[in-house]
């Protein structure tokens, strides 16, 4: 599995091998099918020169019976037994043997029915080969293997033909030629091919192997640069060499990086100066801010005595300027996280106590909205290593913005724990979320249906900031939901901030009905 790690997550290992499997197939197809058309060549020019040679062979013995006829003492039997030794070298030292056989497998005036030359035996003859030269008179010939007495075996062929020994009847004479000198030929050619071969190979994997470095060094490098360009070092660029087209890369990726460098540095200070204005805005407004609050509490504290209308205006100038302060903190508390300087204050917190006392805390705006929240958690007490302030944020965030979409339905929250982690669902069955809308549903200001009433709802950032408070706990928050079915959050907390790896107590919920 490591090995296969290493391949998949390297180029030049890709490459290197396929072109290695490719070069070892087209090598070895190409050595094959010439090493086959040789081998073929030298055989066939010996099968050639051997019928050439066997038919002259045949003529002359022919000829020779023929004169050896016009002399009536001539000894028959000495002359074949001249003729089947008159070869100079055998079948084995690259010469011939010869074979006299009788058609009708009689002994005639001391010639034997069978004569071979060098000990060679006549099963090297096939009977079915004898056939085929006693039926037809032209010369025969096919392969064989040459067996001697002596158990030694060679691979060749037989050539033969009907011959008649004037007197003493139809004879059969074969000239048998062996292949071991053309097969130790073709033999030292395949070494040769072999070890050209193996030296081709090896010569084409060096000159890629070389040729892959040379052109995946600079990619390789390129990775890295890119790597580090993300990890935030902006200075680091590609070294580039002369001026073909892996120089005209790099130059080109510099470019880039040097472009991404400025715009990065603008888009830097620029949230810097965001940030601070965001930070000087939200402090400066404080003030006049209480001020104004001060003034408000008098005006609402004095109500009654005031006409219906105006009596109603300060309970709404109030209801706003409590908005205002909330929309302050958050924003504040948005500005600590850009700008990275949000710290846990870490305590002993049950979790299921902090979740019942957010419900009750919520009490008011769940009787304005005729809604209820039903706790279901298998526990009593479940402890955690967490934030209490942030923790209950979160809750407050989930449950009002369930609370705001319910609509007038049951809310239902859910609290499950296993060895690593705690999670609470917040399901409700309102006006749900559409699937593309989901991912957004933690942007900051955003809202899913634009054209609905800024007084219905928060500030836009209670969600956002949920998010950013579970993230720095090491947890996450999920999000599931369907139009006209309602949508279900489930924060996720480790247990301790040791926890390394943490999975969900819980899943999503059903859509279909309330959770029993």
């Amino acid at each position: 599995m490591a090995l296969f790690n290493i391949f998949r997550r390297s180029l030049f290992l890709k490459v290197f091998t396929l072109s290695s499997i490719i070069s070892i197939a087209l090598i070895y197809f190409l050595g094959s099918n010439l090493f086959v058309r040789i081998s073929n060549g030298i055989i066939d020019e010996k099968i050639s020169a051997s019928l050439s040679e066997a038919e002259s062979a045949i003529q002359y013995a022919d000829y020779r019976f023929i004169i050896a006829n016009l002399n009536p003492s001539t000894d028959m039997g000495a002359l074949v037994e001249e003729v089947v030794r008159s070869t100079n070298l055998s079948a084995k030292d690259s010469g011939r043997e010869i074979a006299f056989i009788n058609s009708n497998g009689k002994e005639i005036r001391n010639i034997p029915p069978i004569t071979t030359s060098n000990f060679l035996q006549p099963e090297s003859i096939p009977s079915t080969f004898r056939a085929q030269v006693q039926n037809k008179p032209e010369l025969q010939w096919t392969r064989t293997q040459l067996r001697y007495v002596s158990g030694e075996i060679l691979n060749g062929m037989v050539i033969g033909q009907k011959i008649t020994i004037p007197r003493i009847g139809k004879y059969e004479m074969y000239v048998l030629f062996g292949f071991d000198g053309q097969q130790r030929t073709i033999d030292l050619i395949g070494r040769s091919m072999w070890g050209t071969g193996f030296l081709l190979i090896a010569l084409i994997m060096i000159t890629a192997s070389v040729i892959l470095r040379q052109v995946i060094k600079p990619v390789k490098q390129a990775a890295e640069v890119a790597e580090q360009l993300t990890s935030g070092d902006l200075l680091q660029r590609m070294e580039v060499k002369g001026q073909d087209e892996v120089a005209r890369l790099g130059t080109a990726f510099n470019e880039m990086a040097d472009t991404l460098e400025r715009q990065i540095r603008r888009l830097e200070n620029l949230s810097r100066v965001q940030q601070r204005f965001v930070s000087d805005v939200s402090h400066e407004l404080r003030t006049p801010l209480t001020t104004i609050r001060m003034a408000a509490d008098v005006i609402h504290a004095s109500r009654e005595n005031f006409d219906p209308v105006i009596s109603r205006s300060s309970e709404l100038l109030l209801a706003q300027i409590e908005r205002f302060e909330n929309l302050l903190s958050e924003l504040l508390e948005v500005s600590r996280f850009d700008a990275e300087v949000a710290v846990l204050s870490l305590e002993k917190v049950d979790i299921v106590s902090l979740v019942r006392r957010s419900v009750d805390d919520l009490g008011f705006a769940l009787r304005e909205r005729d809604s209820e929240v039903r706790i279901d958690s298998q526990e009593d007490s479940i402890v955690i290593d967490a934030d209490p302030r942030r923790v209950e944020r979160i809750m407050r965030n989930l449950l009002g913005n369930a609370i705001d979409h319910a609509e007038e339905k049951p809310i239902d929250v859910m609290v499950r724990a296993n060895e690593n982690a705690v999670s609470i669902g917040v399901r409700d069955y309102g006006i749900g979320l559409s699937p593309q809308h989901i991912n957004r549903v933690f942007d900051r200001f955003w809202r899913a249906d634009p054209s609905r009433s800024r007084i219905r709802g928060g500030t836009g950032l209670g969600l956002s900031i949920a998010r950013e408070d579970a993230q720095l706990h090491g947890g996450e928050i999920r999000v599931w939901g369907e139009l006209d079915k309602g949508s279900n959050f489930v924060l996720t907390l480790p247990k301790t901030q040791e926890a390394i790896h943490i999975e969900p107590a819980i899943s999503e919920l059903p859509t279909d009905r309330p959770m029993e």
